[in-house]
């Protein structure tokens, strides 16, 4: 029998980089939903009335995420909702109250409940989704749960959360912060980073808010300030005008003021074969794509 081939090493054998690929939803409510009865989709998991299912779906369709939750020995310490970046939780009386409280979310209206300011770090372990996020993604969520404080940091493992070649794939909440190839051995610069509202930078993907290229841009800007221990706090991206189309090879150029330094910022345009799960390896899929890379990064005179 042949060895399993994951997505995540094809995509580091390929060079393709995650940076630029921060975008995260939002609005998100995260359902408690034991581990082993997550299905894909996620509203056809097990002992989920059609009901449930139905309202699930529509949020999807709304553009509210909605990710079933567990935590490793703890599954009936967790909130039956939580609302992100509201940052509420609630318990409900019946599955109707709690289909009502998902609908409303959809439609607006935030539901009362507990405010919970800890920080929540969602971690992707949906099996069924790709083997990737099980096997990168549990090792990473066991090595955030050893040490994180509790009080500080709420944990959850999570259905799929996108970026499986990516795994393990994190997302922090509520400041829509989206990490890639977070391993066991980065959880405690991790920990320490968000501790101190800082973004940890290795593994950062870039901010939600920004196009791909303006995301790669400022990541390189922010890395290379944290190298000389300058402040990021003054960094001010100057954006640049990002074409509709582009081909490979193409180039983009922005500058970046950091206090009294100024930066030039090269991207190119690389075609790269896209296998996003490992599903799609499996059958021999995949699509060619174009990414926008760092270049070269020089300091102005």
């Amino acid at each position: 029998m042949a060895s399993h081939v994951f997505c995540r090493d094809l995509c580091l054998e390929r060079g393709e980089p995650h940076e630029g690929t921060g975008d995260a939803p939002e609005r998100a409510l995260l359902l408690a939903w034991p581990r082993a009865k997550w299905r894909t989709p996620r509203w056809e998991s097990v002992d989920m009335s059609a009901a449930l299912a139905a309202s699930i779906h529509r949020a999807a369709l709304a553009q509210v995420h909605v990710a079933l939750v567990d935590r490793v020995g703890d599954s009936q310490g967790l909130p039956q909702l939580m609302a992100q970046p509201e940052a509420v939780s609630a318990d409900f009386a019946s599955e109707q109250a709690l289909i009502d409280a998902i609908d409303a979310y959809v439609d607006g209206t935030p539901f009362p409940g507990t405010p919970d300011p800890r920080t929540v770090i969602v971690v992707c372990t949906d099996s069924r989704r790709d083997a990737c996020c099980a096997r990168f993604g549990f090792s990473t969520y066991k090595a955030l749960v050893a040490i994180a404080d509790p009080s500080r940091f709420h944990i959850v493992q999570a259905t799929h959360i996108g970026g499986c070649r990516f795994a393990a794939s994190v997302i922090v909440l509520p400041n829509r912060q989206r990490y890639g190839r977070l391993t066991a051995d980065d959880a405690p610069a991790f920990l320490e980073a968000l501790s101190r509202g800082a973004i940890y930078l290795p593994a950062y993907k870039g901010r939600a808010d920004l196009p791909e290229p303006a995301q790669v841009a400022e990541l390189a800007a922010l890395r290379w300030a944290a190298d000389r221990q300058k402040p990021a706090n003054a960094l001010r991206l100057n954006t640049a005008k990002v074409p509709a189309t582009a081909r490979d090879g193409d180039q983009l150029q922005f500058s970046a003021d950091l206090g009294e330094d100024r930066l030039d910022i090269l991207l190119r345009a690389r075609m790269f074969h896209i296998q996003g799960n490992c599903g799609v390896v499996a059958e021999g899929g995949g699509s060619h794509e174009l990414r926008w890379c760092l270049e070269q990064l020089s300091q102005a005179s």
